[in-house]
């Protein structure tokens, strides 16, 4: 058979033969996935997890983490062998047409300027607080004094990762990023040696999951009291749910890119069933040599997202410890007006001029995150398109409608910033409710789609093995069941 015959072209030695060193090769979308995420996750939510609980929550960015993978493997494994996207699969689910596209992505699309308006503000508050404005000193039209300069620096924000976006390279960003959150990480391991966790309890939190109550010292405090008295902590677990590796908005787009990279058929071509089942079927050369194709080019994207969700979980682990050992004693919680503030002790506790290499790495990290967002909800926005309106979504509409969703993401971020604190809620408020909308329990119903998608849209040699796919069972049903416990938390409230 000639390789113009072959159903898969002949994969590169790296993935043929492949090695460490290979690895690095091999890392494409997911370093975005990871690079969107570094920052309200890390910074912001996994120090609020250690200041608030201790080591009690841990396993929220162990476990979330480790079902994210899998989940975001399963459906990049599917577009390497098929070159189709598992959207599109999912239109013949059983029950009613579309609805688990429905249920996905159109909330995906819908909830895209939450992240464009929550993640200047949390900015926005921080250019504040460096810039010794005062933050109670009467009002200014519909808004607070506090409220309405914040908004001024969101601006400022949204404007610059936009013209970023339009008009200079996401590869630039991302060296200088890179170098800076390196430093900040270090820093952060080097605290973590000095003040020395206690290890017993650092495991106990990251393996056993348990829901501790918030702490006596928090609802009683006059400085905290009104942000959390009402709250339940299954909201805090949705949202640290959803700080790490970001959610399905993120994932649906991470798939859509890897059309660029090319793996397997994914950008190349889309293959049927009948297809797949002619090559890879029978015992002759050429079938064998499908199916060894078909494997090898699976572990591109097993290395893209293993590699990539490692190091999300091990920053963010190292962020929510450091906040238990920093943070938690002096019960200074990142809320409200100092969502970034109080974890600067991170950095002077080692140093006082070290607060300069957190502050430089807390821009670069919310701008890298913004810009990496306009990349990624492009493709979430062309992929959504193409499964509710396949001509609309044609490559030579395609470009338009990239430009038409970076439109909306900066616009729609705009509007709900401007939006006084009383229509639009606060920036946690909007966080949580994205995350119980577009969290766990979405990535829950996106595992049981794939264990779907794997038994019936794939021939048996290339289906997943019985490992993985009882992995995929687990992670989905852990995050249906945490899922729908945020969402009752959520939606029926205890008085």
């Amino acid at each position: 058979m000639t390789e113009e015959e072959a159903l898969y072209p002949e994969p590169p030695v790296a993935l043929a033969k492949p090695s460490l060193r290979h690895v690095a090769s091999y890392l494409g979308p997911g370093v975005i996935i990871a690079s969107v995420t570094i920052g309200s996750g890390e910074l912001v939510f996994a120090s609020r997890s250690g200041a608030i609980f201790g080591y009690g929550m841990l396993w929220c960015f162990l476990y979330a983490g480790l079902f994210k993978a899998i989940q975001v493997y399963t459906a990049a494994r599917y577009i390497t062998l098929t070159g189709e996207h598992p959207m599109i699969a999912w239109k013949d689910l059983p029950g009613p047409p579309y609805w688990l596209p429905l249920i996905i992505a159109l909330p995906a699309v819908m909830l895209m300027p939450i992240a464009f308006s929550a993640i200047p503000e949390i900015l926005g508050g921080f250019i504040h607080r460096l810039s010794e404005l005062p933050s109670v000193a009467g009002s200014v039209g519909f808004w607070t004094y506090y409220e309405y300069s914040v908004n001024v620096w969101s601006t400022y924000v949204l404007c610059v990762c936009l013209l970023l976006a339009i008009f200079s390279s996401y590869d630039i960003l991302e060296r200088v990023s890179v170098v800076v959150l390196c430093v900040m990480v270090v820093c952060v391991g080097v605290s973590i040696v000095i003040f020395g966790p206690n290890l017993w309890k650092l495991l106990t939190g990251a393996l056993v999951p348990t829901v501790p109550s918030f702490p006596d010292w928090l609802v009683t405090s006059d400085k905290y009291a009104e942000a959390f008295r009402s709250r339940s902590p299954w909201l805090e677990v949705s949202i640290y749910l959803g700080a790490v590796g970001g959610g399905a908005y993120d994932y649906i787009g991470y798939i859509g890119m890897l059309r660029e990279k090319r793996w397997g058929l994914a950008g190349r071509k889309v293959v049927s069933l009948s297809q797949m089942q002619d090559a890879v079927n029978g015992d002759s050369n050429a079938a064998r040599q499908a199916i060894a194709r078909a494997k090898q080019w699976t572990r591109a994207p097993l290395f893209d997202t293993g590699v990539s969700f490692f190091f999300v979980v091990l920053i963010t682990l190292m962020f929510a410890v450091l906040a238990t050992l920093v943070l938690n004693s002096e019960h200074a919680v990142p809320a409200e007006k100092q969502l970034l503030s109080v974890q600067e002790a991170f950095m002077t506790k080692l140093h006082p001029e070290l607060r300069w290499v957190y502050r430089t790495g807390v821009f670069l990290a919310f701008i890298g995150t913004l810009y990496g967002a306009f990349e990624v909800y492009q493709h979430t926005f062309v992929e959504t398109v193409s499964v509710f309106a396949p001509k609309a979504a044609r490559a030579g509409r395609a470009r338009f409608l990239r430009s038409a969703v970076v439109a909306y993401c900066f616009c729609g971020g705009l509007i709900m910033v401007w939006l006084p604190e009383g229509i639009a809620g606060n920036i946690v408020g909007r966080m949580t409710f994205g995350s119980i909308i577009s969290g766990a329990g979405a990535c829950g119903l996106w595992c049981f789609a794939m264990l779907w998608v794997d038994s019936t849209r794939l021939p048996k040699p290339l289906r997943m093995g019985l490992f993985m796919r009882t992995m995929t069972l687990v992670a989905g049903i852990s995050m249906t069941f945490l899922g729908l416990m945020t969402m009752t938390a959520y939606f029926f409230p205890k008085e």
